[in-house]
């Protein structure tokens, strides 16, 4: 899940132009709340299965599961922003680690416990709490490894339930992918500022070598108790961290050409600036509904098409640079209140709508059965509560855990 930018500085659309790229781009604030809704539509769908107009709108609302995708590339935009608003200076180290534990963590740990604790009633398992290897589950997910750790280590310590969110919250193994990033970025930054062509070569390089070797080495991916790579237990070869280096390195190479466009007001780029989002906007859409339909044979809803799912983020992370640099009109869909308050609670969005689907479906059994109607009905519940906790999670836990990082590590 993304998270807010390391700096305070706001500026609007309608803002004159400055020399130096502002430090927060409010449109990022709607790219971030769209995402969140892709992904709780997403999980929607996959709870009910509708067929829809078994055409583009439910090739698209498939493809909603990329919004974990886009997360990345927000994250890259974020928090490789300031470096290069700073001529490649990453910062104290600390403060940036200050930062993050604040903005990521305290939302996300309350999460953790409460979710482990309501298992009972929101799943078929039995409580984490029940045994060692419970427990051993939920020191997992607050080190941020439970993507990582093969799951036989589980099963040793006699746990046979679901390991990753307790079976109550699947999306969190995306945070084991973001947490990785946060450590590997400082590492990385230095290098990506003063090499941006090398950096984006390797970034998409590396993911594109990852997926093949995850392909072709059945033999590693069963030593780590991952199956085929594709359709085996967890951790699978093709999901973890190398494979999503693109995904970060276009963001990253976002955010490099918004600052160097912004400095550069007369440059081609940002003068085709809405032109640009056109032909990104439909690239988008027709990468979603290529990847949403799915090939006959290939299992829906898994990350295994090697430039299936890099497409649809290289052409968001088009988008998303080219609405950063129009005109107040080009930003108005990102930048409006309503899209930037939805950016605001969208992490809380992330960390609550999985059990709210659970809650309605399994546990009050309000939402039976497949099909539209079924899917409409989850949706109608589910985004009101999850809006509901997003709020709850941003005014309760993370604005307090905000205020307090940025008053000891201020970054600008």
């Amino acid at each position: 899940m993304t998270p807010d930018p390391p700096s305070a500085t706001r500026v609007t659309p309608s803002a004159p132009p400055r020399a130096n790229a502002p430090g927060h781009v409010p449109a990022i604030d709607g790219f971030r709340g769209t995402a969140a809704l892709l992904v709780t539509i997403f999980h929607c769908w996959l709870y009910t299965d509708p067929p829809l107009d078994g055409g583009p709108i439910r090739a698209l609302t498939v493809a909603a599961g990329l919004g974990v995708d886009f997360f990345f590339v927000i994250s890259g935009f974020v928090l490789f922003l300031p470096v290069v608003r700073h001529g490649g200076s990453f910062g104290s180290l600390g403060g940036y680690a200050l930062r993050r534990v604040a903005r990521i963590v305290p939302a996300y740990y309350v999460a953790v416990f409460v979710q482990a604790a309501a298992t009972p009633v929101l799943t078929a398992f039995a409580s984490p709490f029940a045994s060692a290897g419970g427990f051993a589950a939920i020191l997992a997910h607050l080190l941020f490894l439970q993507h990582s750790v093969p799951r036989w280590l589980f099963r040793k310590l006699d746990l046979h339930s679901a390991v990753m969110g307790f079976g109550v919250n699947g999306a969190l193994w995306s945070l084991t992918i973001e947490a990785i990033f946060y450590v590997a970025l400082p590492i990385v930054a230095g290098f990506y500022f003063r090499n941006p062509r090398a950096g984006f070569v390797l970034g998409v390089g590396g993911a594109l070598a990852w997926r093949w070797l995850a392909f072709h080495l059945p033999s590693v991916a069963t030593a780590v108790d991952a199956g085929n790579a594709v359709v085996g237990n967890a951790p699978r070869l093709l999901e973890q961290f190398p494979g999503y280096l693109g995904h970060f390195a276009f963001g990253m190479s976002a955010a490099y050409l918004f600052v160097r466009t912004f400095r550069r007001l007369d440059s081609r780029l940002a003068r085709n600036a809405e032109a640009l989002q056109i032909v990104a906007l439909v690239l988008l859409l027709v990468a979603m509904i290529g990847y949403g339909s799915t090939p006959r044979g290939m299992p829906v809803g898994i990350y295994a098409r090697y430039l299936a799912d890099l497409l649809p983020p290289f052409a968001f992370a088009a988008l998303m640079l080219a609405t950063t640099l129009a005109g107040p009109r080009g930003q108005w869909a990102m930048a409006n209140r309503f899209a930037r308050w939805i950016g605001d609670v969208s992490y809380g969005v992330f960390l609550w709508h999985f059990p709210l689907i659970l809650f309605f479906s399994h546990t009050l059994g309000w939402v039976t059965g497949r099909g539209n109607g079924p899917f409409l009905l989850l949706v109608l519940l589910v985004l009101p509560g999850a809006f509901l906790f997003g709020w709850l999670s941003r005014r309760f836990i993370e604005e307090p855990a905000i205020a307090w990082a940025r008053a000891r590590a201020p970054r600008d």
